[in-house]
């Protein structure tokens, strides 16, 4: 059996993989295990490999990573119907694996179907909200942990659409050993680096120095780059600019929605916003993100002291 395993949910992924590779070698028979990458070999030098026997085996792997020839976004100068031959008469002793961090296939590609009838494919979807909650209720399960209502709120806000940054999480519950409360989970599992950040955007909005001191504190420990909340900010405040002009023009929330293609919750949050936000002070707010941009990109000023610099300075805006 040959496979093909894509999608952007990696950590499945590479979990089906090693339960793959166990069903058919030894754990450590690394002369029955060949790696390529198609982003640096050639097709014909894989497939003379998948032709050899195994040593002393019943079967190899042959493991070809970054496979994006069987995707639309091609960039691999690989060309798929190269397989076509192999597929109708593959080596009955070789186990031959594509992989790819692509999110689809180019089904309209012949070959690409003759695949999907010959071999096993398997997709790995990115995580969604209800797929996120399936996985943390099979992690809770497997490991027979007690995790109160509350607590299960607090995680599904903490952790991401990411299942490798769930089975970590989950590890650190485990070590604790006692019932996982709202607590437990506030103490052992890090807020994600968007909530913070969306936080500080909200304070400097608000002019609320002494909350955007304490966030950005909590984003220096992670190595949040300044230059990159700068961009954040700046295209925040833009938008709170365009919402201000469009209200200021007599436009109503759905007319405003419409014009910026933006969701009516954040339509609603930013006309809340800028209820007591001039035009003007949103525009200098922008010309002080830009000058301040330019500063640090030019090295004419520390990044961590001119971000807080330009918090400080929100005192007196």
């Amino acid at each position: 059996m040959n496979y093909v395993l894509y999608g952007e949910e990696q950590f499945r992924l590479k979990k089906t993989l090693q339960t793959i590779i166990k069903e058919y070698i030894a754990d450590g028979d690394e002369l029955n295990t060949v790696q390529y990458d198609a982003l640096q070999c050639d097709l014909e030098t894989i497939l003379e490999d998948a032709m050899t026997i195994p040593f002393f085996s019943a079967y190899k792997i042959i493991l070809v990573y970054h496979a994006n020839f069987l995707s639309a976004a091609n960039d691999t100068g690989i060309d798929p119907n190269g397989l076509e031959n192999y597929v109708k008469q593959p080596m009955e002793s070789t186990v031959l694996i594509l992989i790819g961090d692509f999110a689809k296939l180019d089904t309209r590609k012949k070959i690409i179907k003759l695949i999907q009838k010959n071999w096993k494919v398997l997709e790995f979807r990115k995580l969604d909200d209800l797929g996120k909650q399936s996985c943390m209720k099979e992690e809770i399960q497997r490991r027979q942990l007690h995790v109160d209502a509350q607590a299960m709120q607090e995680l599904l806000k903490r952790l991401p659409l990411d299942m490798e940054t769930i089975h970590s999480a989950f590890d650190k519950l485990q070590l604790y050993g006692g019932d996982i409360t709202q607590d437990v989970v506030a103490h052992l599992v890090a807020r994600p680096l968007e909530e913070d950040v969306f936080e500080l955007v909200n304070a400097v909005v608000e002019q609320d120095v002494r909350k955007a001191f304490r966030i950005w504190c909590d984003l220096c420990v992670v190595n949040t780059d300044a230059i990159y909340l700068i961009a954040l900010l700046a295209s925040q405040f833009r938008f709170l600019f365009e919402v201000k002009t469009l209200m200021m023009q007599g436009e109503s929330k759905d007319e405003i929605k419409d014009i910026l293609h933006a969701h009516p919750y954040r339509i609603k949050l930013a006309m809340q916003s800028v209820q007591n936000l001039s035009a003007s002070y949103l525009m200098s707010m922008l010309a002080k993100l830009a000058t301040l941009d330019q500063k640090l990109k030019g090295g004419l000023l520390d990044k961590k002291m001119g971000f807080e610099m330009f918090l400080l300075e929100l005192q007196g805006a």
